[in-house]
């Protein structure tokens, strides 16, 4: 075959992964070690992910010291506290609007494993083997939203194929940012440097159990507009 041929696609195996990949907190594997190799090969396929006028200015922090995953799981726990007993406005708005939830909205209706999967997660983040930390350069928290949509429009989609690939080779991982609220904080211990932005915290083990399901989303129809916000696709 050569390479002007396109190469067939097991649309299946892409569709199981990209449908089953998501936060994994309750079936992480602390026991068992995760092998750099299959780190570096998943970051390598996170590589290739779209990246603004091809700077590709992200670093990937790599943390697996001991002392370092307590040092940062104790920063995320002092933010969760936060967030849960309500002493910041994210968390106010945040509690607000899981209220505000119907009580049909598959959203509502995760809420109470997700908070119960969170909280494990939050006492146990440290025993992962591995913590990624994705990051871009600059800092952009006074920008432009053009500017901050193509600096997060780097980043994030990387981070998203990691996550991706990892869970090809059944290891798990979970998208955090509660972390985030010590940035500065788990910069200086990681030696980040001050003009570079944390994106996200991802703990990465071992799937432990059988295989992911799909979860339960709102309706296609229900978040797809149409030529004008709240348009109806045509005939429908």
């Amino acid at each position: 075959m050569s390479n002007d041929t396109p190469r067939a696609i097991d649309l299946a195996s892409v569709d199981h992964v990209l449908t089953t990949t998501r936060s994994v907190r309750l079936r992480l594997d602390f026991e068992r070690p995760v092998p750099a190799a299959m780190i570096k090969e998943a970051l390598r396929i996170a590589l290739q992910a779209p990246t603004g006028a091809n700077t590709q200015t992200w670093r990937f922090m790599i943390v697996t010291d001991a002392a370092k995953r307590r040092a940062i799981a104790d920063y995320y726990r002092q933010a969760a506290n936060d967030y849960v007993e309500g002493r910041t406005g994210l968390s106010r708005t945040g509690v607000t609007m899981m209220r505000e939830y119907d009580a049909r909205d598959p959203r509502q209706q995760q809420r109470e494993a997700m908070m119960k999967s969170g909280g494990y997660l939050m006492e146990n983040l440290e025993r992962a083997p591995v913590m990624l930390i994705p990051c871009i350069e600059g800092r952009f928290e006074q920008d432009d939203v053009f500017t901050q949509a193509s600096m997060w429009g780097s980043i994030l989609p990387a981070t998203w194929s990691l996550m991706l690939a990892l869970r090809a080779r059944r290891l798990a991982s979970a998208w955090t940012t509660l972390h985030l609220r010590h940035e500065k904080e788990v910069s200086a211990l990681l030696g980040i440097p001050d003009n570079y932005t944390q994106a996200a915290l991802l703990p990465v083990a071992w799937l432990t159990g059988g295989d992911l399901q799909p979860a339960k989303r709102l309706p296609v129809e229900d978040v797809s507009c149409w030529e004008h916000w709240g348009g109806r696709e045509p005939g429908a």
